[in-house]
């Protein structure tokens, strides 16, 4: 092969190969600077509002955009779930989630100056929702509680488009509980709650009011505490009136909803059905039985006991009167007062009876011959030769 000098193009020279190679390089570097600006660039309204966060995920939750800055796409896409089957109810009663409504996802702290918002000085800000923007901005610091941190900014954001920020408060934070109360599956736990609370009153609640205040924008708070009120009223509210209330709730009759509800409660707890104070003569009655039948039984047995006293008294005495007959019959049937004087006393020698005097404790009057005269006969005298002593009268 004939070769054909420096001009020669069909061969490359080792100056040629190390030229090649390092636009080779710079082609490569430049792809490589390029792709990450265009993930950059789809950070959409997140972007707009924070130019020096990079968000490298993204998400759709029905109308809303939901862009994750140092989060994976996992992660953001199980938080774009839950916020969906929020917005699905949202949307057809109340409505305001549509036309550029956006969510930005940190994975800590927020970009934000909160003490220039409000926030305290010691305290972090996870959460803030500006209506106005139709921003909701939270921290996935706690995961757990990222997902209700966005619903209350979604609902926050949609109560402000629909009422230009006039919507009224505590009903809003209502809404928001109901909400909540749906999502979680907790509607009639939450309505038995309050109306165990109803149980034990003379009357119904007093009136609440509803309609005292209008909603603050932007909106801060800790998602660590939750959100959103009880939620039964707005439940109430809305099966008895529509969705309207949820959409245009200053034109509502909320006053008389109110009224309505408080005595639903009331009535459903069943302790003192439809406002009625009969309960309380009823009790008294009720008290009044209970200590009557108290007192008859205590009488009853005062009385029993009284009769088992008298027929114990009653046996005694007839045991005493017994007692005395029998002694009476005894002492009857034994010989009294037989003195010495008695006719039936014998005199030595003779068989007859002679009356004698008593000298008491004296020699007898009769002197020798008077004490002989008081010794038995020996018709009267013992035969028992045991109690007569064989020379008892020889000492005569």
């Amino acid at each position: 092969m004939v070769d054909g000098g420096p001009h020669d193009v069909g061969t490359i020279t080792p100056m040629g190969r190390r030229t090649s190679l390092v636009l080779l390089i710079a082609v490569a570097g430049s792809l490589l600077t390029v792709a990450p600006a265009s993930a950059q660039s789809d950070g959409g309204r997140c972007s707009e509002r924070f130019p020096d966060a990079v968000f490298d995920t993204v998400a759709d939750a029905g109308p809303v955009r939901v862009y994750g800055s140092d989060v994976t796409q996992p992660l953001l896409d199980r938080y774009a779930n839950d916020w969906g089957e929020l917005i699905e109810m949202v949307q057809p009663e109340m409505g305001g989630l549509d036309g550029g409504v956006a969510v930005c996802v940190f994975d800590d702290l927020l970009p934000l100056d909160a003490e220039a918002l409000g926030w305290p000085r010691n305290q972090l800000l996870r959460a803030v929702a500006f209506g106005e923007e139709g921003l909701v901005v939270v921290s996935s610091w706690l995961i757990a509680e990222t997902p209700d941190a966005g619903r209350n900014g979604l609902l926050h954001v949609a109560q402000y488009r629909i009422s230009a920020g006039t919507y009224p408060e505590p009903f809003g934070n209502e809404v928001i509980g109901w909400y909540r109360n749906r999502v979680d599956r907790t509607v009639e736990i939450v309505h038995n709650s309050f109306v165990r609370q109803n149980s034990g009153l003379s009357e119904p609640w007093d009136p609440f009011p509803w309609t005292a205040g209008r909603m603050v924008d932007p909106l801060l708070w800790n998602p660590e505490f939750g959100y959103g009120g009880g939620g039964d009223f707005a439940n109430y509210a809305v099966t008895t009136a529509g969705n309207a209330v949820l959409s245009d709730p200053l034109t509502s009759d909320l006053l008389r909803l109110d009224e309505g509800w408080r005595q639903t409660l009331f009535d459903e707890s069943g302790a003192v059905l439809g406002g009625s104070k009969g309960w309380m003569l009823g009790l008294f009655l009720s008290i009044g039985l209970l200590l009557l039948g108290a007192f008859a039984a205590w009488w009853s047995r005062r009385q029993k006991r009284a009769l088992q006293e008298k027929m114990l008294d009653l046996d005694w005495l007839e045991e005493m009167s017994r007692e005395a007959q029998e002694r009476e019959a005894v002492r009857t049937s034994i010989a009294v007062g037989r003195g010495r004087r008695d006719p039936r006393v014998s005199r030595p020698g003779s068989d007859s009876v002679d009356v004698d005097g008593d000298d008491g404790n004296g020699s007898p009057s009769g002197g020798e011959r008077r004490a002989g005269s008081n010794r038995m006969s020996r018709r009267a005298q013992s035969g028992d030769d045991l109690f007569h002593h064989p020379g008892f009268d020889e000492d005569d």
